[in-house]
């Protein structure tokens, strides 16, 4: 009998979208995967990481995540679970519950011990309790996992970035060595930049290091049967080789990846009995909120949001002045005002748009006009107190922490910039 592997990753639970809460979007992604694990028998779900947006997530994402296990333990007939750690996970979160759930077939797996390989292999059997498939279940891998030495010095240097991979990549072969005496397909999970993945954008995917680990390359991995990657959020074949992918993520996490097409991956092993790779489908998932970019000049802008709004349309907008001569401030104004919130009351809220962000994009800012952008501001023209607060958004740190963040921020400020210039002006 074949094996079905359902591959998901970068669920990101609890994230915003430019202060905008997502937690609908994602209860509706949790129930639709639910049903998918149920009418396509799935054999075993893979979580590649991200499980969670921040280290210390809302209740309410906690509930949306363990409302779902607790949905797939009452299937009937229920798969193997396994959900790695993300570099965007608390391990320690992450894993706490792992003994209790790894009685229900759940297994997560948020750290390893190097010198056990064997620790992340699980195998999953067929009707006849023959092992029909090995799963090396691998997370994130920090540093300190690899036991690299000095891994406080910078990342940059080019002896860490090769011990970083040197260290990965044995790591991976160690693994992949004790999972083939099981003569079985081998899948893989990882959570890193592969050599010739594909960012969506630098919003949500900023090219900031994961670790040491920038990039490991390819052929420095063994040659498994399929990768179940997750941190891009792009869904992707890496190099044109169909069994190394990215599921990417269940939502668009930007305004960038509003024309992506989102899926999961269903890996069918076993179908073919000469062949151990397995046969890969593409589910779909369904869009529950629209994200628009509107580009082009204010009176291009203004005719398309008319359209818009005369189509009702359920979407969230981001607007990119690219072209226009001039100051604008009276445009930002206008969209300000249109439409005004007061109005939306007595119209259902599926008939209206929400403008969520406002770019000034032109390639020549003579005016030095930013109103309404403040992704546009030079660092340099900003108080260290705005900086900081940018910083919070742009980590997508949780609405309801920002203020406390910026109470400590000002109160380390006050003390160790002013106090310690006497009182004078910084």
């Amino acid at each position: 009998m074949p094996i079905k592997v359902l591959h998901t990753s970068d669920w990101h639970l609890g994230a915003m979208l430019h202060n905008e809460d997502r937690k609908e979007e994602h209860k509706q992604f949790l129930s639709w995967l639910l049903k998918t694990i149920k009418t396509e028998c799935i054999d075993a779900l893979v979580v590649s990481g991200d499980i969670f947006d921040v280290y210390a997530p809302s209740t309410a994402a906690q509930k949306l995540y363990y409302d779902f296990l607790a949905g797939i333990i009452k299937l009937e007939t229920a798969p193997d679970v396994f959900i790695i750690a993300g570099n965007h996970d608390s391990r320690h979160f992450l894993g706490a519950p792992s003994d209790i759930l790894s009685k229900l077939k759940i297994h997560v797996i948020s750290a390893i011990d190097i010198e056990k390989p064997e620790n992340c292999i699980f195998e999953i059997k067929n009707k006849n309790d023959e092992t029909a498939l090995v799963i090396c279940a691998i997370p994130f891998l920090r540093e300190k996992d690899l036991k690299i030495v000095n891994p406080s010095k910078s990342c940059g240097t080019d002896s860490l970035l090769e011990q970083y991979n040197k260290s990965a990549a044995d790591f991976y072969h160690d693994v992949y060595k004790t999972a083939k005496t099981k003569n079985a397909p081998v899948l893989m999970t990882g959570h890193f930049y592969l050599d010739g993945g594909m960012k969506s954008d630098n919003y949500s995917e900023r090219a900031r290091e994961v670790g040491c680990l920038q990039s490991l390359p390819a052929g420095a991995l063994p040659d498994a049967d399929y990768y179940a990657l997750g941190h891009l959020h792009k869904s992707q074949i890496v190099n044109g080789k169909n069994h190394i992918r990215y599921s990417g993520s269940p939502l668009p996490m930007s305004f960038s990846e509003a024309e992506n097409e989102k899926s999961v991956v269903i890996a069918v092993f076993g179908e073919d009995p000469d062949e151990t790779k397995p046969v890969i489908q593409l589910k779909n998932i369904p869009v529950w909120q629209n994200l628009r970019q509107i580009k082009g000049s204010p009176d291009k802008i203004l005719n398309e949001l008319d359209r818009v709004k005369a189509s009702g349309e359920n979407v969230w907008l981001e607007i990119q002045v690219t072209d226009y001569e001039g100051d604008l401030f009276n445009f930002w104004n206008a969209l300000e005002k249109e439409p005004p919130r007061e109005s939306l009351l007595e119209i259902p809220i599926e008939m209206s748009y929400r403008i969520l962000v406002k770019q000034d994009m032109r390639v020549h800012q003579n005016t030095g006009d930013w109103r309404g952008s403040d992704e546009s501001v030079s660092l340099s023209a900003m108080e260290p107190a705005a900086v900081f607060e940018k910083f919070l958004r742009d980590e997508k740190i949780n609405a309801e922490n920002i203020d406390i963040f910026m109470k400590m921020f000002n109160a380390l400020y006050y003390d160790i910039i002013v106090n310690e210039n006497g009182g004078m002006e910084v």
